[in-house]
């Protein structure tokens, strides 16, 4: 099959809406996409000739044009809606180029951002009006409907990228009903882990970058939560490890992040009283624990 020439016009058509489904996936699991992730993908899941990596900021810069455009008009742009752009990111800095200028000076209202060189001149400046943003990006909870209203078509689940057998697991045929029911509980409960967690978001087996999953994750403007669930099945080796996933996945997170200091939380819950030696090696690692 020929290959689709990355020219001007081929990236607005054929790139805008697979990069607007990667982004909204980074927005949801608190992430950036590197402008030669983009390339590699667009490349090997669209059929595109070999494309010069910044050259991704072409779609990037037309998706949030079309998100604009076909935003309904009772709803006020932009507060109803931050920039996905903002997460499309360079490997060297983890921030996006100067190509977001534009839309984030109108977007803070700072007209400073979108002038020649502001970037290279005040890049403390830059860093914390991206970061700015992608707080509003990472908080925001209608992508689904925003993608709607822009392709009028329902968001795709995102499918793995992973081909080794043992990262991600497809499904939960290995799981035990007490631990999907203790893992849908702490889902579905987040105030009765912690009163501070009544208002977050919840969902379950978020799958990272690092190819592991999840039980759940509770998401709060400010704070990311990743929990470990430990069912009355588990032995002590077990609870043990599932101390080391917390750390892992509170790691894993923090480096996803586009934030430069990003609060990522691990809690691990059980059935379980833990041991002497395990409270131990939760203290010293900070991880919160929970008794269901």
């Amino acid at each position: 099959m020929a290959k689709i020439p990355d020219t001007n016009e081929n990236l607005k058509k054929h790139a805008t809406k697979p990069l607007t489904q990667w982004l909204i996936d980074a927005a949801k699991r608190r992430r950036s996409i590197t402008y030669g992730e983009a390339k590699r993908r667009l490349e090997a899941e669209i059929g595109f000739s070999d494309i010069f990596p910044t050259r991704v900021g072409i779609p990037a810069g037309a998706l949030m044009s079309d998100i604009q455009n076909k935003w309904p008009k009772k709803k006020k742009w932009p507060e109803k809606c931050p920039l996905l752009n903002i997460l499309l990111v360079q490997q060297s800095t983890l921030l996006p180029g100067d190509g977001a200028g534009q839309f984030m000076a109108r977007y803070l209202n700072d007209r400073d951002l979108k002038s020649d060189g502001f970037r290279q001149k005040y890049p403390k400046r830059w860093r914390d009006a991206c970061e700015k943003i992608a707080m509003d990006v990472y908080a925001f909870e209608d992508w689904d409907q925003v993608y709607h209203h822009t392709f009028d078509e329902h968001l795709p689940t995102p499918k793995s990228q992973g081909k080794e057998k043992d990262g991600i697991r497809h499904n939960r045929k290995g799981e035990g009903e007490n631990h999907r029911n203790l893992r849908m509980w702490v889902k579905n409960n987040p105030g009765k882990i912690k009163k501070p967690y009544k208002n977050f978001r919840s969902d379950t087996e978020v799958v990272l970058d690092s190819a592991d999953r999840v039980d759940v994750v509770y998401y709060d403007r400010n704070v990311t939560v990743a929990i470990e669930v430990k069912s009355c099945d588990s032995n002590d080796e077990d609870l043990r490890r599932g101390i080391f996933q917390c750390i892992k996945y509170r790691a894993v997170m923090k480096a996803m992040d586009i934030r430069s200091e990003p609060k990522v939380d691990a809690l691990l819950v059980t059935q379980k009283d833990l041991p002497g030696d395990l409270k131990s090696l939760l203290r010293r690692n900070e991880i919160i624990h929970f008794k269901a």
